[in-house]
């Protein structure tokens, strides 16, 4: 009996670690997609005028900044990603709305995909949303 408990035990684990890793891959996934969605607005906007947003968002990215993102533990991090689509939304808003329209689906679509990974994304969204803007509101211009 304590066999077929190991046996069970075991595959448990073994999807579970599937399951985390598939996270992980998901997150990564999306960390990329909105590097590629932010290197295609590049030519068309300047980056100075976000300084503020893109300062608040890189106090949360490890050895590296948003704009040059690296290490695994960066690119496979919710909170990242999560200030990532922050930081394009902020710039795709800021933005004349009909030159990025199609840029802004996507990035709704990005946003629709990382509050469906898992309960703490919306919070977490919400939460750095409200954060970010206090941040940029308090830096000398």
């Amino acid at each position: 009996m304590s066999y077929m408990n190991k046996d069970l035990a075991r595959t448990l684990e073994q999807q579970h670690k599937r399951s985390v890793r598939g996270l992980f891959l998901k997150i990564q996934d999306l960390n990329n997609n909105c590097t590629l969605l932010r290197k295609r607005l590049e030519p068309h906007i300047d980056l100075a005028v976000y300084k503020h947003a893109i300062d608040y968002v890189n106090q949360f990215v490890s050895h590296t900044t948003i704009l040059n993102l690296k290490f695994i533990t960066n690119t496979q991090n919710l909170e990242v990603v999560v200030l990532h689509t922050l930081l394009l939304t902020y710039i795709v808003e800021s933005e004349n709305s009909h030159t990025f329209e199609y840029e802004h689906k996507l990035l709704q679509g990005y946003i629709h995909e990382i509050f469906a990974l898992n309960d703490h994304a919306r919070a977490l969204y919400t939460n750095h949303q409200e954060k970010m803007l206090h941040y940029m509101e308090s830096q000398p211009t």
